[in-house]
């Protein structure tokens, strides 16, 4: 991807308006192509990019106190970011990992500070990405809590219909805080409501 395309994407895909801000960006961003598997961010790392999404599916995951992982998320849609943390000079708070092939644009944090600092347009394109995230916490964490086991699957079909089949069963479980057995009865049953 060159520099005349991460522009583009810059001013079409995330609304930056000030050239000056696409410049400084597109000069300063690294296009990554990332492998199915690959760590994209490990827990505990110093934050050095701000990691934008293209194309693939990220999962995004933590350890319990036993050591065993619990999925919290998938990061999924074109332009979404991945910052690893709540405070951008923060360590990364989880850990990512490319559940598919997956193209994404690298930002220094440094860069997005000052874009930020010069561009009040970057404040409000931050916020907005960021309260994606902050939403999609949210959502998940109520249906966790609220909901039982067919209807936490059928809100996971509802939200995630389009990257379903492309997640592993054991992972998907682990996101709706369900064992891999009772998700294969959760999908039986809902065939036989169908």
């Amino acid at each position: 991807m060159d520099y005349e395309a991460i522009a583009d994407f810059y001013r079409t895909e995330l609304g930056i308006e000030k050239e000056s801000t696409v410049r400084l960006l597109a000069e300063n961003t690294k296009f990554r192509k990332r492998k199915k598997g690959e760590q994209i961010l490990s827990a505990g790392d110093k934050m050095t990019v701000a990691e934008i999404l293209l194309s693939g599916i990220g999962r995004v995951y933590m350890f319990d106190d036993e050591g065993h992982e619990v999925v919290i998320g998938f990061w999924k849609d074109k332009g979404g970011v991945c910052v690893g943390a709540s405070g951008l000079k923060d360590r990364v708070m989880f850990n990512v990992d490319a559940v598919t092939d997956m193209d994404n644009l690298e930002v220094p944090i440094p860069i997005v500070l000052y874009a930020i600092k010069q561009d009040p347009t970057t404040v409000e394109l931050s916020h907005r990405l960021l309260g994606k995230i902050h939403d999609a916490s949210y959502e998940w964490q109520i249906a966790r809590q609220t909901k039982k086991g067919l209807d936490r699957y059928k809100w996971f079909l509802e939200h995630y219909s389009d990257i379903a089949d492309e997640i592993a069963q054991k992972d998907i479980a682990s996101f709706l805080g369900v064992q891999p057995p009772s998700l294969s009865r959760l999908k039986a049953k809902l065939e036989q409501e169908s």
